[in-house]
């Protein structure tokens, strides 16, 4: 019953103000008055940001005999390379592979690769991340060899071949990502 006693209320009060607020609107429209609109909002030219990303690069200078040696940060943990386009996939020695987390066992050991020591039985691994300064690539596949067969961890092409593109000039190495 007050629900519809309040209903009844409002009904009221909007039928009496609903005539003041027409004779109000009639009397401007007659009064000759040009009628007034808000402005529309102006329009405001904006580029919008590219979205791709920056090409990132990192350049390795070579050493007295043209190699070129730095420290890559493979699954966090700061590791010296020798870039090496003749090596078919990063190598590292047993040694190297705990320190990345990576656990092998004696039986993992069954492929035989050549290396300039001559012939050693290899494991195939992954290496989560190997970053050298901006650039990273991620899944990287690799070989760990018994740690007497091999003196220092390779940065072979199956990390070299998923850049976008590197190049050597003036004694230096760039890798593009």
């Amino acid at each position: 019953m007050n629900n519809h006693l309040i209903l009844l209320l409002i009904a009221s009060v909007a039928a009496l103000a609903a005539p003041s607020l027409f004779e109000r609107y009639e009397a401007r429209i007659l009064s000759g008055q040009p009628e007034s609109l808000d402005a529309h909002p102006r329009t405001v030219e904006a580029a919008a940001p590219a979205n791709r990303r920056l090409a990132r690069q990192s350049r390795i200078a070579g050493d007295r005999a043209g190699h070129f040696r730095t420290d890559a940060v493979m699954n966090g943990r700061s590791i010296p390379v020798l870039v090496d386009t003749g090596a078919s996939a990063v190598a590292l020695d047993e040694n190297t592979a705990r320190r990345l987390g990576i656990t092998l066992s004696a039986g993992d050991f069954v492929y035989p690769v050549h290396t300039a020591n001559g012939v050693a039985m290899a494991a195939r691994a992954r290496i989560g991340e190997i970053a050298i300064g901006t650039v990273s690539v991620r899944d990287v596949d690799a070989m760990v060899i018994r740690d007497a067969a091999l003196p220092q961890t390779l940065l072979g092409m199956s990390f070299l071949k998923r850049l976008k593109s590197y190049s050597v000039e003036n004694g230096a190495l760039t890798l593009y990502e």
